[in-house]
């Protein structure tokens, strides 16, 4: 569609329709970005006075206990951790827990790392 506006503006050459047509896309693009954009409020969303001290990290399994990765959720919910998703064949679970619970993870045998979940704007 695009490819077929601007051939339309070319062959008419008139240059003030290409660019409203130009503008129109950025202005298209801009709102579909932003309105599939998450709010803040839904990376660990439900009651905001109780998840105010929670962050989302990102646990890695090292190799040695990939193929444990239920035995390793257990474990990572143990520690407290309300899991989002496990992601087996990366090794990978992600999830969210309180601040001051967040070093204890590091200590379960297996985790190779915890890294908390940094948002990313554009």
């Amino acid at each position: 569609m695009l490819k077929s506006a601007t051939a339309i503006c070319m062959m008419k050459n008139s240059r003030w329709l290409q660019q409203l047509i130009s503008g129109l896309i950025v202005v298209l693009m801009s709102a579909s970005l932003v309105s599939c954009w998450p709010e803040s409020s839904d990376a660990v969303n439900a009651n905001p006075e109780t998840d105010m001290d929670k962050v989302r990290v990102n646990i890695t399994i090292d190799d040695a206990h990939a193929d444990q990765m239920d035995q390793m959720a257990e474990q990572l919910k143990g520690a407290g951790l309300e899991i989002e998703q496990t992601l087996s064949t990366l090794g990978i679970v992600t999830g969210s827990i309180e601040k001051d619970k967040v070093s204890a993870l590091s200590e379960i045998t297996g985790v190779e790392a915890v890294e908390e979940d940094r948002a990313v704007g554009l």
